[in-house]
């Protein structure tokens, strides 16, 4: 089954841009029929990475370090052109950058994140800019090899092509040595998101809910209750197994819930410096009502291998949700004959403020080894502007909404979690209360005891929290 629909946001941009250039035109030469076409207001075109100013750096190799393990190069670097969208976006996007700049865009790839860190660890100058695993990034930056971007005057934190959400929180104490940009599209692919079996929702008298969605009524409740409605003992042992049509399938995968229900351990404060701001009270409805929706409820099967049957069960049609990255329709769910909605996280209780689309990345770094520091500004800067213009439409635009969804209201569901980002920066440290959800959850032995966790882990994530503001507080 084909799923292709009008890529109706960007439609709608370019039809309300046109609309409102003719109607100004118009307006303007009914009212002055006598005035000279030249002086007629003339609409702006929209900028592209063509309006970027150009530098000369004589052919210099700009050297990309990054990891070959989890395919995490394949987010920002093809070498060549073979046809797929995603890829010669990819390709062309790096392409421009070499143009612009006169620069050679030299890939130096590593079998695992750990060789590129024993290489930054052993002060090699071996690459200008490098990606990796986002915890072994954010050790690197605790261990000070990682070189502040601050203060690298190229760079233009209030650009379109930085994501604000990003910048918010890899800044302490307005200093960066960790930084997710356009320049990987990981960051995008990997927001968290429910997948919905539109036939299965059909089946047991539901509607897919986008409705509550757009009205921001679309709760942790809501879906718990839709959850506990699907159960179908299809293979008749009596046991909820993976022969079953179930409403979802655990599989211990509770990456970004946690903050998606605004429940967070740091934030940056008035002055730039991270908070301790766990609120235990918030934290533990959300783990009762988690704890609730997950053992207390009919319609789940509790998947203890570790083989991802999740993913499985939903592509064969018989589990109602699956939750994972949005990625995950380019890849898993790309041949799939089930036909699916996408879902946002749900929030914990209508009176929470907004939806939260929390994502990882793997994040880049600039190691304190490199020689010139004016061409890496101009070049992270060039990099995710040309991701911007480039990558990051043919990935939500092409790909997302034109070829892997069925709807439009899935498509404007892509769009709202783009504008509701958020990485978790205490996450990515591996602060203790940021795992509450995949410590407390996991089904070899759930439990909802969260006193106990935070009693014995508070003084360990205070202490990080002390680490990072200093280490931030005296980077150079």
């Amino acid at each position: 089954m084909k799923k292709q629909i009008l890529p109706l946001l960007l439609a709608a941009l370019l039809t309300m841009s046109a609309v409102s250039c003719g109607s100004a035109t118009d307006t303007e030469t009914t009212q002055n029929t006598n005035t000279p076409a030249e002086t007629i207001a003339e609409t702006e075109a929209e900028p592209t990475f063509a309006d970027f100013p150009a530098q000369d750096f004589a052919g210099t190799a700009l050297r990309l370090g990054d990891t070959e393990q989890y395919d995490i190069c394949k987010f920002s670097i093809r070498e060549e052109l073979n046809g797929d969208i995603l890829n010669d976006a990819i390709y062309n996007s790096l392409r421009s950058v070499e143009e612009k700049l006169n620069v050679v865009v030299t890939p130096v790839y590593f079998a695992d994140p750990g060789q590129l860190a024993n290489a930054v660890i052993a002060g090699d100058d071996f690459c200008d800019i490098m990606t990796g695993q986002d915890l072994r990034m954010a050790n690197l930056a605790l261990e000070g090899y990682t070189m502040d971007i601050s203060h690298l005057e190229q760079l233009d934190f209030d650009a379109p092509w930085w994501p604000e959400h990003s910048v918010a929180s890899y800044r302490i104490n307005n200093n960066m040595l960790l930084f997710s940009n356009y320049m990987s599209y990981f960051g995008v692919s990997r927001a968290r998101v429910w997948f919905i079996n539109k036939q299965l929702c059909e089946d047991f008298g539901m509607t897919v809910p986008y409705e509550d969605v757009f009205n921001g009524t679309w709760t942790l409740d809501k879906l718990h209750s839709m959850i506990g409605t699907v159960y179908t003992d299809t293979n008749g042992n009596g046991t909820v197994d993976e022969g079953d049509t179930v409403g979802y399938t655990n599989e211990n995968m509770y990456l970004c819930l946690q903050p998606s229900f605004d429940v967070h351990t740091f934030a940056s404060g008035k002055d730039g410096q991270l908070e301790y701001v766990f609120d235990m009270e918030r934290g533990s409805l959300a783990l009762e009502k988690m704890y609730a929706m997950l053992y207390e409820n009919t319609g789940v099967f509790q998947s203890k291998n570790g083989g991802r049957i999740d993913q499985t069960m939903f592509r064969d049609g018989n589990s109602l949700f699956y939750y994972d990255s949005l990625g995950m329709a380019e890849t898993i769910l790309r041949e799939t004959d089930v036909e699916y909605g996408v879902l946002c996280t749900p929030k914990l209780e209508e009176s929470q403020a907004d939806y939260i689309a929390t994502y990882t990345d793997y994040s880049h770094a600039v190691p304190k080894t490199i020689s010139d520091q004016n061409l890496v500004g101009w070049s992270i800067e060039a990099l995710t502007a040309s991701g911007y213009y480039t990558i990051i439409p043919a990935f939500v635009d092409v790909c997302l909404t034109n070829k892997y969804v069925y709807d439009e209201d899935s498509a404007k569901v892509i769009h709202l979690i783009g504008e509701k980002m958020h990485v978790e920066l205490a996450y990515s440290f591996s602060a203790h209360m940021a795992n509450v959800f995949l410590n407390l959850l996991n089904n070899n032995n759930p439990t909802t005891n969260l006193a106990s966790y935070y009693a014995k882990h508070e003084k360990e994530d205070l202490a990080l929290m002390e680490n990072l503001n200093n280490l931030y507080g005296s980077a150079e």
